[in-house]
């Protein structure tokens, strides 16, 4: 401990040396500002000398009325909408594991200092009625209140404060209803085995099952948070179910001390509770929404379990933790910087921030430099949205947050994928036209895992199962090697890409598809180079590191389109169709390849047709129904020439 401890003092001592000493870069730059204790590092000052308003206030707050705010102090860790890119390049020589610390410590110290700067004027504002229930947070400097116009006023006299902003994230809530906190001790069990269990096809198709096999890379040591609104629990993921070691489970208190009870698994940070299980499902059964954080999870690290046929993670022995939070993402964010999170999995998506995108961005540089891995799916607006919003909150942030488009199984565009570039015009990040996104990864009929351990081979969709394959692609990067930090991993992980779409990176599959097998190989290449090793065994092209494109796309092909979910009290399960039956027909259009029953449907309803005939085959019987063209009931998937699992 005492020489991890002189290590981390050195990198600070060295880092802080070519800060001070250095001189800046002729660019204009935020002042510095010394650091602000003992082990900690220089932090730098928003610009401007006057109060930033954001103008939307205009709009929405009213006499009489309150409006949710967020405040930035002027200290801050990142300065100008520059400065992630500017401070990469001062650490590039830190250790991921050791800058976290350092750059937490800094964080919390800035935090106290400006809030005892502020307190006193903060707290007549509170008695005065015009600011209430104010929510402090130290992953940006700054916090959060309700604010009247009275109040608006107020702030700007607060000492330190630089900048205001409305804001988005305070919607309503669910009302707090009956749900499980579930609590499960370590489970006992042997190394994760791949000959044990059979393995879901885009496993194969990204290499996963090579690093396993050649590299011996699992995702072991790693911690993937997930941020959902549902968690549901099975023998699969609860094995390797992260277990804060400073809580214990199931006690009611609070033990580590961070004010939050129970902790043990993650957090509901919308009802301050432990209760992660917000709508429990049936062992067998459930529906996409209730089971989307279970499978976001079970794609990043899904372990397999004892008895159980299939393994569905890309990094089977890394763990995870829920976090559900409408609202409150800084508390979110911190919770996972302080339990040591490798990776942050967002499979959501929020438009119309406005200014407030800004803060959002800046919380996840800042949670970048504190070491975690921000990741998300580029969104599902392909067909909905106009460029360049077609990419929305969180995916559309630069740098800090990696997003994975989405394309079939055959390696063709998903239609509804949502595409880049992405515009920044906010008050503090000018950037411009961004690139986005970075990878792609599968997301259209996926198979399913249920709780009991039954699968069903496809109809899961959706870039909310993109952004964990890159999240779990990330695991077991950092798992090769804990130190490599998150724009490094980042840089590694598009140039090791398969480009599969237009020549060169591009707006809708971005630098290719995520070739784990390619991106760990040179991981390890890096870590043998620093530490003085023997780097020939990672270096080269060799047979096998890359999948076969043109073969896949010439060998891969549909051969029906079967039924893969058919809704309970719904029109479908009424006439009677089955999950398995084959879809043959929709008002006379046969089902051929990937069309979509959903723009057939949209084109009866448009004509005005009542009554549309569906014709179905279950096994050597053809089945003819009639369907009103209200909601159908049922989700369709795929079915290709190839095994789905091996």
């Amino acid at each position: 401990m005492l020489r991890s401890s002189i290590r981390l003092a050195g990198l600070i001592l060295l880092l802080y040396a070519a800060v001070v000493v250095q001189p800046l870069a002729a660019e204009a730059t935020p002042k510095r500002v010394p650091p602000a204790g003992e082990g900690l590092l220089p932090t730098e000052l928003l610009e401007g000398r006057s109060v930033w308003i954001d103008p939307r206030f205009d709009k929405v707050l009213k006499p009489g009325n309150r409006v949710r705010a967020t405040i930035w102090f002027e200290d801050q860790f990142l300065g100008d909408g520059k400065a992630y890119r500017r401070r990469a390049n001062e650490f590039a020589s830190a250790k991921r594991t050791e800058l976290r610390v350092s750059v937490t410590r800094t964080l919390k110290a800035i935090s106290d200092r400006s809030w005892k700067a502020a307190e006193k004027k903060l707290d007549a504002l509170v008695k005065s009625e015009g600011i209430r229930a104010i929510d402090r947070f130290w992953i940006v400097n700054g916090f959060s209140c309700g604010v009247t116009a009275e109040g608006l006023e107020g702030l700007k006299k607060v000492p330190g404060v630089r900048k205001v902003f409305v804001d988005t994230s305070w919607r309503g809530l669910p009302p707090v209803a009956d749900g499980e906190a579930p609590t499960f001790g370590p489970v006992a069990g042997d190394a994760f085995d791949a000959a044990r269990y059979k393995h879901p096809w885009y496993v194969r198709y990204l290499l996963a099952d090579r690093v396993w096999k050649d590299l011996g890379v699992t995702g072991k040591g790693t911690l993937n948070v997930i941020h959902d609104h549902n968690f549901i629990f099975s023998d699969s993921t609860t094995r390797n179910v992260h277990r804060n070691p400073g809580e214990i489970a199931g006690n009611e208190k609070d033990d580590d001390g961070n004010g939050l009870v129970d902790d043990i698994h993650g957090f509901n940070f919308n009802w301050n509770s432990a209760v992660l299980t917000t709508q429990p499902v049936p062992p067998g059964g459930g529906s996409g929404a209730q089971l989307h954080g279970f499978m976001c999870g079970a794609i990043i690290c899904g372990s397999g379990a004892k008895d159980h046929e299939y393994e569905f993670g890309i990094a089977p022995e890394g763990t995870w933790a829920g976090v559900i939070s409408a609202r409150r993402m800084e508390a979110a964010v911190q919770w996972a910087v302080e339990q040591g999170a490798d990776t942050y999995s967002m499979s959501f998506s929020v438009p119309g921030k406005g200014e407030h995108r800004s803060h959002w961005r800046k919380l996840m540089e800042h949670g970048s430099f504190a070491g975690v891995c921000f990741v998300s799916g580029a969104g599902n607006f392909g067909q909905q949205e106009e460029i360049p919003i077609q990419m929305r909150q969180p995916e559309d942030i630069p740098d800090a947050v990696f997003a994975a488009a989405g394309v079939h199984r055959d390696l063709s565009r998903t239609p509804t994928s949502s595409r880049g570039p992405v515009e920044w015009d906010t008050e503090h990040y000018q950037d411009g036209t961004v690139q986005k996104p970075a990878v792609c990864a599968f997301n259209f009929d996926l198979p399913w895992l249920f709780r009991n351990g039954t699968v069903r081979n496809g109809g899961l969709g959706g870039n909310s199962f993109a952004g964990p394959m890159f999240c779990g692609s990330l695991a077991l990067m950092i798992s090769a090697d804990p130190d490599l930090l998150p724009w490094d991993l980042r840089e590694i992980i598009t140039s090791t890409a398969l480009d599969i779409s237009e020549k060169g990176i591009d707006y809708e599959t971005g630098h290719g598809l995520i070739n784990c097998y390619r991106a760990v190989r040179e991981v390890l290449r890096r870590k043998a180079e620093r530490e003085g090793a023997d780097t020939k065994p990672y270096t080269g092209r060799e047979k096998g590191d890359e999948l076969d494109v043109a073969s896949l796309k010439e060998r891969v092909k549909i051969i029906a389109i079967t039924i893969a979910l058919v809704a309970p009290d719904g029109q479908a399960e009424a006439l009677g169709v089955q999950v398995g039956d084959v879809l043959v027909s929709y008002n006379g259009v046969k089902f051929a390849g990937k069309r979509p029953l959903r723009q057939l449907f949209k084109a009866a309803r448009a004509a005005g047709t009542e009554e549309v005939p569906m014709v179905l085959r279950r096994g050597d019987e053809t089945i003819e129904i009639k369907l009103k063209t209200g909601q159908i009931g049922l989700r369709t998937a795929a079915q290709y020439n190839e095994p789905v699992f091996e």
